[in-house]
C-alpha cells in the first residue's frame, strides 16, 4: 500500500560525459565516475565541477580501436577499473590520475562484472569465454560460456512413466502431443554482447550470452569457485538484460512474446518463476537493462522506443505477488535518449541516469503512504495506491481490501508520480500527478462512479455499491511558471494545502542546488502559478497539518522552515522556546500535529530514528502515523505504541522506550515487520501491512477506549456499549466513566440499549472497584481518591453495585416493568447481598397471574433465576419465605428427589406456625431467627430455646426477647456468665451474675479480676459480718499489692479490715509518700516516720540512681553497636553493587559476622524464607506474627536481625525512662520535704541529663529513610494483578508481606515520643 515519493532531485550538465554509456559511484564521497568509448569523466553530481579526466589515447600500449566496455570503482584501492574491447585492463588512480595497465585478453573483453565486494572479477572474451581473477588480478580459471552439460543442478529423471501417461493438470492430455518450440535467434537491436550479473553475497554469478548453435539467448549460473551451477530452460525471446536480485532470489530479465512484452525471472537452478508485462505494445519497445536496487526492493527498466524516440526508466515493486509500477521517467529522443542507468550502492533508493549531451540526473526517493487527511469521521480513510497510469483507492473506513486489489481503480491517461489529497473538509478529494506535470482532479461529490472510475471490489456487475466514488473535475496542465529546465520529475513536493491552492518545488543549479517553492491556484481551465518563492537550500520534504493548515519544509541538511500560503513567507520553525528547529538527520517522513498543547513536526529517518522537533524520541521506529488523539508507532521489537498528544513534548523520550509493562494498553505485539498504513480517523480500526503485503486489522486498546470515553462524554450509550462489548471492556466503565453522570442518566442508558440481554450483561460485570483507577489507569490521568463528580472512589466503592442496581431497577420499572422483567430480576440478585426473596415474589406474582405475560412468563423468569443463582440456593431461599407453593415451584427445576423433599415440607405443614418457621430456620442455619420464633412458641419449649441459644451463642439476642423480671430471662443471664467465666472475662461474667441475680457467682468474678469495690457491693447484697467481710478484705488486700496496686490495697485494708499499720506501710512500700503522710496525721501514728518512711526514701533513692546508671551505660553501649553494624552493612552493599550482585537471602554474603542490616536493611534485610513464614501464619493475627518476627530479633553480634534487635532494646530503655517522670517528681518532692535536697538535686539532675541523652539520640537512632519516598504495595491476598502493575508502571518496586511485616513494624519504624509536657522538675531545686 506504499508509493514511491521523490525526496530531492539533481540535474547537471557535463560537457565532458556527452556520449558516456557506462556509469560508476563512489559511494564514499559521492562522485560520478561516467565513461564513453574512449574517455573516462569524474564530477561532483551537486556543484557539477569535473574531477577526473582520462582519455585512452594518452594511455600507453592502448590500441585506437579500443572502446571503455566494462567500469568499475574498487574503493579500498581508490581506483577505477577500466576494461576496453581490445582486452586491456587498466586501473585509473583517482589520487594521481595515473593510468595502469594490469592485463590483457588478446581476444578482447566483451563484458566485465565484479562481484559484489570487489573480491572476484569476471571477464568475458572474444572467444567466448569468462576468465575469473581475484582483485589483484591473478587467474583463477577460465571456462567456456557455453558448457555442454546442464549443471550441478541438473534435474535427476528416475523414470517414473512416460510423459503421455503422466498427469498434466488443466491443460489435459493434449499437453503431451505438444512438441516444443523452436528457439528464434535474437532480434537485430540486440547488442550481442554478454551481461554478467553477482549475487548479493558474492557466491554465485550468472552470465547472459547468445549460444552458437540457437541464436538465441541463455543464462548460465557459476559458483564463485568457477563451478557450472544451471544453466537455463529453453525460453524463447529472452533479451539482453540481466540483473540477479541481491537478495538471491531471482534473476531478472526482458522477454519479448507475440503479443506482450515481460520482465521475465529465473531462479538459480535455470527454472522460470514468474514475470509481469511492461505497460507497452508489443513490438513498441526494447528493453536495454534492468537493474535491482541494493536493498531489492524495487527493480529499475531501462527502455526505449523501437523508433529511438523515447527513452523510458520505470521503478517496479511488488507486493502480495503483484508488481506495480511506481514510477516512470519519460525522456525525449535524440540527444535527451538515456545512456545510462546505476543505482547508487549506498542510499537504497537513489537512482543515477545518465542522459544524452552530457546529461546527468540524480533522483532520491523513499516509502510513503498516500492517504487522505482529515481527522474526523467524514473522512473516508482512502489509501490511494499507484501502479503505473492506475491508482487503486480503497476507502478504509467502509472496506479493507487487500491488495493488489482494491474498492475502485481510476484510470489516467498517462503513468502517475504522486497523488496528493484536499486539505479539511473536503479531505477525500484527490489530485493525481501525471509524468507529464499535468494534474488530474477528482471531488466527492455523491454521484455514481463515472468517467475513468472502474469499479472492482467495492461492487462489481449485480452488487450493491458499498462506497461513495469520486468524480472527475478535469485533467489540468500548471501554466505560468517561469523556464526552467525540462527532465522528468522536474515538478515535486506537490501539497494540497487550501481548498483551491497547491504548492509544489522545483530545483535551480545555478551555483549549487536550491528549491524554489510554487504556489499554484486552481482555475477552470488551468492550475496557475501565483507566486513563487526560492529557498535557501533543496528541499527534502513538505508536510501539511489538516488541522491547522501550517506547512513544514526540510532543507538537505534537517533544517526546518514553516511556510504561510497566505502570506507566501518562510520563516524558520522555531519551538514554544523561541528554538529553532532541525533535524539530526534528515527524515524521508514528515507529519505536523499539536503534541501537548504545542505544534512539532515529527520526522522518521529511513535508519528508523524519530524525532519530534529536534528530540530523538526513539531509534528502533519503523512507522508512525498522527491520530486525532494519539501518536502511532511500530517498533523493531514488533510493537505498536500509542502515545498520547496529550503527553507534554518533554516526556516523550520517556513514553517512547518500547518497554511492554504489563497491563500497559498504549503497546501491543504486531506481526514481525508490520508497518502502519493507516489510522481510520474517529474510529478504532489501525491497518497495517505484512511484509507479504497483506493487510491486518487491529484496534488499539488505547484507541478503543478513548473511542468509548467519547461516546459516554456524548451520552452514546449504546454506540458505547457495542464498541466495548466487541473489543470485550470491562462493562464497568459505563458508570466508573462518570458515576454521576451515569446515575443521572440512567433512564437514557436504557433506552439506548434497550436489549434485556445487553442490559443483563451490563449488571452481569459490575464490580466494587473503579476500573478507571485499576484496569484502565493508562487511559484515565487521574487522581485515585478522586472522580469526577468530587466523590470519594472509596466510598461510592463500597455501594457501587447497589445504587447501580437500584438505580437502573427504577427507570426499568419506570419505563416498562414487563418487558424488562428479566434485568429486575438481575438487579435483585446481583447486589451485594443478593435480594432473592424479592426475586423469588416477582416471580410468585407472576405465577398467579390468569394470563402470562407477553414478555415472559413464570416459568421462564425462574428459569433465568436457576441460571443466575445455585439451585439449592434458591431453593432454601424459598424455603426461608416459608411460601410451600413458591418452595415447590423452585424444587421442581431442581435435581433434588421428590420423595425426599415431599415429605419433609409435609411434616412442616402439619406444625404450629411458630414452631414451623423455628424448625425451618434451624434447618436453614438461621439461628437468631429460628431463636425468634421458638420464644413465641411458649415456655412449653423454653428448654429446647435453652439448648438453642447454648449451642450457638444466642445468649445477647435471647436476653433482648424475654423481660427482665421473668426466670428465663435470669436463668440465661445466669448461663451466659458461666461461658464467660470459662473465657476468664471475670468482668463481664460478673455483669451477668448480677443480671440473673447470683450474688455468690458475682462475687467470686469480682474477686477474680480484683474489682475490690464491686466486691463490697456483693457482700453487703449478701449480708455479710463484718469479720467474713474483713477477711474477704484481707484476701483481696494482699493479691492487690501482688499486682503492685498499693493504694487500692491500702484502701482495702484501711475500710474494710481495719488495719491502719498495715495501710500505712503498705503505702510506703508502694513509694505513695503523699497518701502514706495523710493517713499518719489522720491515725497520730507519726512514728512511722522515722521507723519506715525515711529508710524506704533513701533505698529509693539508691536504687533509683543504680537503675539509671545502669540504663544509661546499656543504652551508650547498644547506640555504639548499631552505628557499627549500619556502617558495615553499608560499605558491603556498596560492594555489592559494585560487583553486579543481587540482594536477597539468608545465604547472601551480605550478611557478615559483624553486621545484618544497615540504614538500608530495614527495607532489605528480611530473608527469602520470610515470605514463606508469612504464608504459613496468615491466619494469624497481625500482633502474634509480630511476636513471632520480635523472637527472630537476637542481640547476639553478627545476627541475621541484629540491628532490628538493638532498636527494639534502645525503644524499651527510652520508654522506661519516660516513664519514670512521676515517680521521680515524688520522690525528689519527698526528699526535700525530709531535708535531703542534696540527694533530691542530684536525683533531679542526673535524671534530667539522661532525658536530654535520650531525647539527642532519637535522630540518630531512628533514620527517617522514607521521608522523600513513595508508598511501597505489597504482595499479598489483598494485593490485585492491576495494582501490580500499575506499581511497576509508575516505577515503583513492590514488596512481599513479611519485608512489609519486617519494615512497617512500629518498633522499627517509629520513634518513641518524649512526655516532654510533662512537668517533674522541682523548681526550687533549679535555683
Amino acid at each position: 500500500m506504499r508509493n514511491l515519493k521523490l525526496l530531492s532531485n539533481l540535474h547537471q550538465q557535463v560537457e565532458n560525459a556527452r556520449s558516456a554509456r557506462h556509469l560508476a559511484v563512489n559511494f564514499d564521497n559521492g562522485v560520478i565516475y561516467c565513461a564513453s568509448d574512449r574517455h573516462v569523466t569524474g564530477f561532483d553530481p551537486v556543484s557539477g565541477q569535473v574531477d577526473l579526466q582520462v582519455s585512452l589515447d594518452s594511455v600507453e600500449d592502448v590500441d585506437r580501436a579500443a572502446r571503455v566496455v566494462g567500469l568499475h570503482h574498487l574503493a579500498e584501492d581508490c581506483a577505477l577499473c577500466v576494461a576496453t574491447s581490445t582486452g586491456d585492463i587498466l586501473l585509473v588512480n583517482l589520487d594521481t590520475t595515473q593510468v595502469e595497465g594490469v592485463g590483457s585478453v588478446a581476444s578482447g573483453v566483451t563484458a566485465m562484472g565484479w562481484s559484489p565486494a570487489s573480491e572476484i572479477v569476471c571477464i568475458t572474451t572474444g572467444d567466448e569465454t569468462c576468465i575469473m581473477m581475484t582483485r589483484e588480478f591473478d587467474p583463477i580459471t577460465e571456462m567456456s560460456l557455453h558448457p555442454g552439460k546442464s549443471g550441478e543442478a541438473e534435474f535427476v529423471q528416475v523414470g517414473w512413466g512416460k510423459k503421455e501417461t503422466q498427469f498434466h493438470g488443466s491443460v489435459g492430455k493434449q499437453a503431451a502431443q505438444v512438441k516444443a518450440e523452436a528457439m528464434k535467434p535474437v532480434t537485430d537491436w540486440d547488442d550481442r554482447c554478454p551481461r554478467v550479473t553477482w549475487r548479493g553475497d558474492g557466491m554465485f554469478f550468472a552470465i547472459g550470452s547468445i549460444h552458437p548453435d540457437t541464436g538465441a539467448r541463455q543464462v548460465c549460473v557459476w559458483s564463485r569457485e568457477g563451478v557450472h551451477h544451471s544453466t537455463s530452460e529453453n525460453v524463447d525471446g529472452i533479451e539482453q538484460s540481466l540483473a540477479w536480485r541481491p537478495s538471491g532470489s531471482l534473476i531478472a530479465t526482458s522477454q519479448r512474446r507475440p503479443n506482450k512484452h515481460d520482465i521475465a525471472f529465473f531462479e538459480k537452478n535455470g527454472l522460470r518463476h514468474g514475470e509481469f508485462t511492461l505497460p507497452f505494445k508489443p513490438d513498441e519497445i526494447k528493453v536495454v537493462e534492468v537493474c535491482w536496487n541494493s536493498s531489492s526492493t524495487v527493480l529499475a527498466v531501462w527502455c526505449e522506443d523501437i523508433d529511438n524516440k523515447n527513452s523510458y526508466v520505470q521503478l517496479w515493486t511488488t507486493g502480495n505477488y503483484h508488481w506495480y509500477l511506481k514510477q516512470s521517467l519519460q525522456f525525449p529522443g535524440g540527444e535527451g535518449h538515456v545512456r545510462g542507468v546505476t543505482w547508487d550502492p549506498e542510499h537504497e533508493f537513489r537512482l543515477h541516469v545518465l542522459a544524452g549531451a552530457g546529461g546527468y540526473l540524480q533522483y532520491t526517493w523513499a516509502w510513503t503512504t498516500s492517504n487522505s487527511q482529515g481527522r474526523t469521521g467524514d473522512d473516508q480513510a482512502i489509501v490511494a495506491v499507484i501502479d503505473g497510469a492506475s491508482v487503486l483507492m480503497t476507502p478504509m473506513r467502509d472496506m479493507i481490501v487487500p491488495p493488489p486489489m482494491c474498492a475502485y481503480k481510476l484510470e489516467l491517461p498517462a503513468p502517475v508520480n504522486q497523488v496528493v489529497f484536499a486539505p479539511p473538509p473536503h479531505s477525500n478529494d484527490l489530485a493525481v500527478v501525471l509524468i507529464d506535470n499535468r494534474i488530474v482532479i477528482y471531488r466527492f461529490e455523491g454521484k455514481p462512479a463515472g468517467e475513468g472510475v472502474k469499479v472492482e471490489a467495492a461492487g462489481g456487475n449485480g452488487f450493491k455499491h458499498c462506497c461513495q466514488f469520486p468524480t472527475l473535475q478535469g485533467i489540468y496542465s500548471i501554466t505560468g511558471l517561469e523556464e526552467t529546465s525540462s527532465y522528468p520529475l522536474c515538478l515535486s513536493h506537490f501539497t494540497w494545502v487550501g481548498d483551491d491552492v497547491i504548492v509544489f518545488s522545483t530545483v535551480t543549479m545555478d551555483t549549487c542546488p536550491r528549491s524554489v517553492l510554487h504556489k499554484a491556484r486552481i482555475g477552470d481551465s488551468a492550475i496557475t502559478v501565483e507566486r513563487s518563492c526560492p529557498v535557501e537550500s533543496q528541499i527534502f520534504g513538505v508536510a501539511f497539518d489538516p488541522n491547522s493548515l501550517a506547512v513544514a519544509i526540510q532543507l538537505m541538511d534537517g533544517s526546518l522552515l514553516k511556510y504561510d500560503h497566505n502570506d507566501d513567507m518562510v520563516l524558520p520553525w522555531e519551538t514554544s522556546k523561541g528554538e529553532e528547529v532541525q533535524f539530526v538527520v534528515p527524515c524521508s517522513s514528515m507529519a505536523v500535529c499539536d503534541i501537548g498543547g504545542e505544534e512539532v513536526v515529527l520526522g522518521l529517518t529511513q535508519r528508523y530514528r524519530f524525532y519530534v522537533n529536534n528530540i530523538e524520541i526513539a531509534s528502533n521506529c519503523t512507522s508512525m502515523m498522527v491520530h486525532d488523539e494519539f501518536l502511532l508507532l511500530t517498533t523493531l521489537q514488533h510493537t505498536c505504541r500509542c502515545i498520547s498528544r496529550h503527553t507534554p513534548v518533554k516526556d516523550l523520550p520517556t513514553l517512547s522506550d518500547g518497554k511492554a509493562h504489563p497491563f500497559d494498553e498504549s503497546i501491543r505485539r504486531v506481526e514481525r515487520g508490520s508497518q502502519i498504513v493507516i489510522s481510520v480517523p474517529d474510529d478504532t480500526k489501525l491497518v497495517l501491512q505484512m511484509p507479504r503485503g497483506n493487510l491486518e486489522t487491529i484496534h488499539p486498546r488505547a484507541l478503543v477506549l478513548t473511542a468509548v470515553r467519547k461516546q459516554l462524554d456524548k451520552l452514546q450509550f449504546n454506540e458505547a456499549f457495542t464498541i466495548m462489548r466487541k473489543h470485550r471492556i470491562n462493562m464497568n466503565l459505563l458508570n466508573d466513566h462518570n458515576p454521576e453522570v451515569f446515575t443521572a442518566n440512567v433512564g437514557l442508558f436504557v433506552r439506548q440499549v434497550a436489549n434485556v440481554n445487553h442490559i443483563n450483561l451490563f449488571l452481569t460485570d459490575l464490580l466494587e472497584e473503579d476500573v478507571t483507577v485499576t484496569m484502565y489507569t493508562a487511559a484515565y490521568e487521574r487522581n485515585k481518591s478522586v472522580l469526577p463528580g468530587g466523590l470519594n472512589t472509596q466510598e461510592q466503592g463500597k455501594n457501587k453495585i447497589n445504587t447501580v442496581c437500584d438505580a437502573i431497577r427504577q427507570a426499568l420499572i419506570d419505563i416498562d416493568e414487563n418487558q424488562y422483567l428479566l434485568s429486575i430480576l438481575t438487579t435483585y440478585v446481583r447486589k451485594t447481598k443478593p435480594e432473592l426473596e424479592e426475586a423469588l415474589h416477582i416471580v410468585k406474582k407472576l405465577r398467579e397471574l390468569p394470563v402470562n405475560l407477553p414478555h415472559i412468563s413464570a416459568e421462564e423468569a425462574l428459569k433465568y433465576l436457576v441460571f443466575l443463582v445455585d439451585v439449592n440456593e434458591l431453593y432454601d431461599i424459598a424455603l426461608g419465605t416459608y411460601d410451600f407453593n413458591l418452595v415447590l415451584m423452585v424444587a421442581e427445576k431442581s435435581q433434588k428427589d421428590p420423595k425426599e423433599y415431599i415429605p419433609f415440607l409435609n411434616d412442616l405443614r402439619k406444625l404450629e406456625t411458630n414452631y414451623q418457621r423455628f424448625t425451618i430456620d434451624k434447618h436453614l442455619k438461621r439461628y437468631e431467627k429460628a431463636l425468634t420464633h421458638i420464644v413465641k412458641c411458649g415456655p412449653e419449649h423454653f428448654q429446647e430455646c435453652l439448648s438453642l441459644v447454648n449451642e450457638h451463642k444466642l445468649h445477647t439476642q435471647a436476653l433482648q426477647l424475654y423481660p427482665p423480671s421473668s426466670s428465663q430471662y435470669k436463668e440465661i443471664a445466669n448461663g451466659y456468665g458461666d461461658v464467660l467465666a470459662e473465657k476468664r472475662r471475670h468482668d463481664e461474667a460478673a455483669i451477668m451474675y448480677v443480671k440473673g441475680e447470683n450474688w455468690e457467682a458475682a462475687l467470686s468474678s469480682y474477686l477474680a479480676c480484683h474489682q475490690w469495690q464491686q466486691v463490697f457491693c456483693m457482700t453487703a447484697h449478701l449480708k455479710y459480718s463484718s469479720d467474713k467481710e474483713a477477711e474477704v478484705a484481707r484476701k483481696l488486700a494482699e493479691e492487690l499489692k501482688g499486682r503492685s496496686r498499693w493504694g487500692d490495697a491500702a484502701v482495702v485494708q484501711e475500710q474494710y479490715a481495719g488495719e491502719v499499720e498495715e495501710a500505712i506501710v503498705t503505702l510506703v512500700q508502694g513509694s505513695l509518700w503523699d497518701e502514706a503522710l495523710r493517713l499518719m496525721h489522720k491515725y497520730k501514728r507519726t512514728d512511722f516516720i522515722e521507723t519506715d518512711l525515711k529508710p524506704q526514701l533513701l533505698e529509693s533513692v539508691e536504687g533509683l540512681h543504680g537503675n539509671l546508671e545502669q540504663t544509661r551505660n546499656t543504652f551508650l553501649k547498644q547506640k555504639a553497636r548499631l552505628a557499627v553494624v549500619r556502617q558495615e552493612k553499608e560499605k558491603q552493599r556498596l560492594e555489592l553493587i559494585e560487583s553486579g550482585g543481587v540482594c536477597g537471602g539468608q545465604d547472601s554474603d551480605l550478611f557478615s559476622d559483624t553486621s545484618s542490616a544497615t540504614g538500608e536493611s530495614i527495607q532489605s534485610s528480611t530473608p527469602s524464607t520470610s515470605s514463606s513464614v508469612y504464608s504459613k501464619m496468615s491466619g494469624r493475627s497481625v500482633k502474634n506474627r509480630r511476636k513471632l518476627e520480635h523472637k527472630k530479633w537476637r542481640l547476639k553480634e553478627g545476627s541475621e536481625f541484629e540491628d532490628f534487635a538493638l532498636i527494639a532494646s534502645l525503644a524499651k530503655s527510652i520508654k522506661y525512662v519516660d516513664d519514670l517522670r512521676d515517680e521521680v517528681r515524688s520522690l525528689v518532692r519527698a526528699l526535700v520535704m525530709f531535708h535531703y535536697d542534696k540527694r533530691g538535686e542530684q536525683l533531679q539532675r542526673d535524671y534530667d541529663a539522661l532525658l536530654i541523652l535520650l531525647d539527642q539520640s532519637i535522630p540518630e537512632i531512628w533514620i527517617d529513610e522514607d521521608k522523600d519516598t513513595e508508598f511501597k504495595p505489597v504482595l499479598g491476598p489483598t494485593m490485585t494483578a492491576n495494582a501490580i502493575a500499575l506499581s511497576v508502571q509508575q516505577g515503583r518496586s513492590v514488596q512481599t508481606a513479611a519485608d512489609k511485616e519486617e519494615t512497617t513494624d512500629p518498633v522499627v519504624r517509629f520513634a518513641p515520643v518524649l512526655q516532654k509536657e510533662k512537668r517533674w522538675k522541682l523548681y526550687a531545686l533549679e535555683t
